[in-house]
This record gives C-alpha cells, sequence and structure tokens, in this order.
C-alpha cells in the first residue's frame, strides 16, 4: 500500500467515529483498545489518553505528539467520511479531517513504526485529549498534565492543529469582557425624558471599527493584537436571557451591553493585557472581565524548537489564534502547532483535507523524529 493510500485508509477510519465535545467516550475505548492490543501502556483520564512512556533504559528527551479527540457538531455534507476531488485535488472529507484528524493521524502512524521509535533520538508518547471544541474548564489537557506528572518534563509538545503545513509559534493570549454602557430608560417616542444606553456606545464602536489591529513583534515573529466587539445586546435579549423574553422595540435602553474581544500578542501576561483594556475604555463603560486565557511565547530560541523547525523545512509563522501551547507553556514545557489541516477549513460544512497535504507533513514530521534533518530531500509524492 502507498504512502498516500495509507493515510487516507486511517484518516477514514478515525473520522468515522464522529464524537462531538462533551461525547469523546466512543473514539477515547476505540483508541484506547487499539494501543492496549499493541501492547502500549494507556493512561486514561475521563475521555482523554496518555499512550506510551518514558523507559526506564533511556536518557533520550521526551516528545509529546498532541491532539484533541472531539469535534465539532457534523452536517449532512461531512457526517460521512470519504474520499473525494476539489479543485484537481484529492481530498479527504469528513467532520474534523482538517481540525485535527488530520494531524492525529499523521502522530499516530508515526508512533506505532517500531523502527522509527526504536531509532529516535527522542522517545515519543501520544497524548490524546478531550473537551478540546468546548468551553475552556471542560478542556481535559490541564487535567491530564495535572494526573500525569512526568508530561511536565517532555522536551517539546507537537500540537498537530491545523496549520496549512506551517511551523506556527506561540499563540495569542486573549480576554472577553462585557461592556456596560449606562443611561436611562424612556419612551420612544418622548426620548427626552432618558438618556439612550445604545448611542452612547457609538464613539467607542466607531474608534473600534477605525483601528483594531496592530502588528507586535515577539522574538522575530509578528503576531497580531486584535480589539473586535463580537456580541451586543440590552437587557433581557443577551447571551443569558430567557428564551421567552419578548423584545420591546418602544423602549429607549437604560443599559447596553457589547462583548469586546481582545486577543493579544504573548509579549505581555494577563494582568498586563487587562489592564490595557481598561485604560482604553477608561470611564466610557463599566467593565467585567467574563473569560480570560494567557498566551505563549515562540521560543525560537529554545535548542529543540530550533531543531524542529530546522528539520521540518516549512515555512515559520505566528499562531494568530488561542491554542494548547499555552497549557503547556504555563507549566515550562516547550510547545509548537504544526499540522497538515487547513485552517480555512476548520468547522466548515463538508470540511477537508487535501491528500498531499497528509504526505507531506507526515514526511516533515518524520525528519525531525528521526533525527535526520537535511540529509533527506523532501518532496510530496504523486
Amino acid at each position: 500500500m502507498s504512502l498516500s493510500d495509507e493515510l487516507v485508509t486511517r484518516l477514514l477510519e478515525h473520522c468515522g467515529h464522529v464524537c462531538v465535545t462533551g461525547e469523546e467516550g466512543p473514539i477515547a475505548d476505540a483508541t484506547a483498545d487499539r494501543y492496549r492490543q499493541l501492547g502500549e501502556p494507556v493512561e486514561r483520564i475521563g475521555h482523554s489518553l496518555v499512550i506510551g512512556g518514558p523507559a526506564r533504559d533511556t536518557a533520550r528527551p521526551v516528545v509529546l505528539l498532541v491532539g484533541h479527540l472531539d469535534v465539532v457538531p457534523p452536517t449532512e455534507d461531512d457526517r460521512e467520511p470519504r474520499l473525494a476531488t476539489h479543485a484537481d485535488r484529492r481530498v479527504v472529507i469528513g467532520r474534523g479531517a482538517s481540525d485535527m484528524k488530520a494531524g492525529n493521524v499523521i502522530a499516530m502512524r508515526a508512533f506505532e513504526d517500531e523502527q522509527l521509535r526504536r531509532d529516535s533520538p527522542y522517545e515519543l508518547v501520544l497524548v490524546l485529549y478531550a473537551g478540546e471544541e468546548g468551553a475552556a474548564d471542560s478542556n481535559e489537557l490541564r487535567d491530564v498534565l495535572a494526573a500525569v506528572p512526568w508530561l511536565r518534563e517532555a522536551a517539546l509538545a507537537v500540537v498537530l492543529e491545523p496549520t496549512d503545513g506551517q511551523v506556527q509559534l506561540g499563540c495569542l493570549g486573549g480576554l472577553h469582557a462585557v461592556l456596560t454602557f449606562r443611561g436611562q430608560q424612556a419612551h420612544s417616542a418622548r426620548p427626552w425624558h432618558g438618556r439612550n444606553a445604545l448611542t452612547q456606545a457609538g464613539p467607542l464602536l466607531t474608534e473600534l471599527d477605525r483601528d483594531h489591529v496592530a502588528a507586535v513583534e515577539v522574538d522575530g515573529i509578528t503576531y497580531h493584537d486584535v480589539w473586535s466587539a463580537t456580541q451586543a445586546w440590552t437587557p433581557g435579549l443577551g447571551p443569558d436571557a430567557a428564551p421567552t423574553t419578548a423584545p420591546v422595540r418602544n423602549i429607549v435602553p437604560g443599559e447596553f451591553m457589547v462583548n469586546l474581544n481582545l486577543r493579544f500578542a504573548p509579549s505581555r501576561d494577563l494582568d498586563d493585557a487587562e489592564a490595557e483594556l481598561r485604560a482604553w475604555v477608561g470611564d466610557r463603560a463599566e467593565v467585567t472581565v467574563v473569560d480570560r486565557v494567557p498566551g505563549a511565547p515562540p521560543r525560537l530560541q529554545d535548542p529543540v524548537v530550533r531543531a524542529f523547525v530546522d528539520a521540518i523545512g516549512a515555512e515559520v509563522a505566528a499562531k494568530q489564534a488561542w491554542t494548547d501551547v499555552a497549557r503547556f507553556a504555563e507549566i515550562g514545557v516547550p510547545a509548537l502547532n504544526y499540522g497538515p489541516g487547513l485552517t480555512a477549513q476548520a468547522h466548515q460544512r463538508g470540511e477537508f483535507v487535501p491528500v498531499d497535504a497528509l504526505v507531506d507533513a507526515d514526511r516533515r514530521l518524520r525528519r525531525f523524529l528521526t533525527g535526520r534533518g537535511d540529509d533527506q530531500r523532501l518532496g510530496t509524492p504523486a
């Protein structure tokens, strides 16, 4: 069987387990059974798995191959995985094909290669976890890192999220804050009896529309701070409103709420970013921070990160998003994002990944894992 056919077969099988966030039990069961039958040690934490472990007879540094098992809800266009053609390229269609079952498949294939693991300068461990696509507090990776303390000694974590084949370093931090503009409720026929909280927000929203992106360089890698208003509502119509609440259209609102999302470069910590947000809003609105996650620095000068970048031979860029590399940064483990999936396909209807991207990422990842560096010429096979 050719490499491309093997990868397609593996991905179609992996995509066959359509387990949305919170329902990862079946795919965790199947994956745990697979590796126990192969004689591998398996630790299970909830619906998350740690497969393999540092051998007692070797001092090789541990490299974690990390992926999440859950997907967002499927559509009729991607519920059934299949091979197809798109823009003259062979693609695998299936929910999670790009985000991030394609990455899982190349990680699992490398881990199952006995000769690669025997000859590699690294000890390989698979970390396949649940809950990534949902709320941060239900993401099981933090539980895994707490339950298996030796993971904290890893030399590198490769998070195989979709990166369009780039090596994407670090990640953005994020803040969500509710801005509350206060006025005085009144009848819309006599607005002079009150003060419209909605229109009070106009100058701030206009400023956001005019100037909301800033380039920030960190260790030679360019990230972009982004300020976005993502939701807005008046009382009774917000995210927590009762579904039976009827809109009242003849009231000048005395309150108007805007959800402000700041994504910031890993040049500062959460407290610094929150202080920056509060200073920008000033006294124009009340600020309530409702969610915050730290970023992760690129760590390009870390020797094992540098070795990965040099061996892979792919374009290096910033991760213009938040990923679980931040959780590894919190415990001092160098981490990076690299995977065959297409970022533009994540969560799309009819989600797909090109077969040639799978093959290319598989070969590049093995260059690092085998320690061969530049002595093997890369190419995308037919």
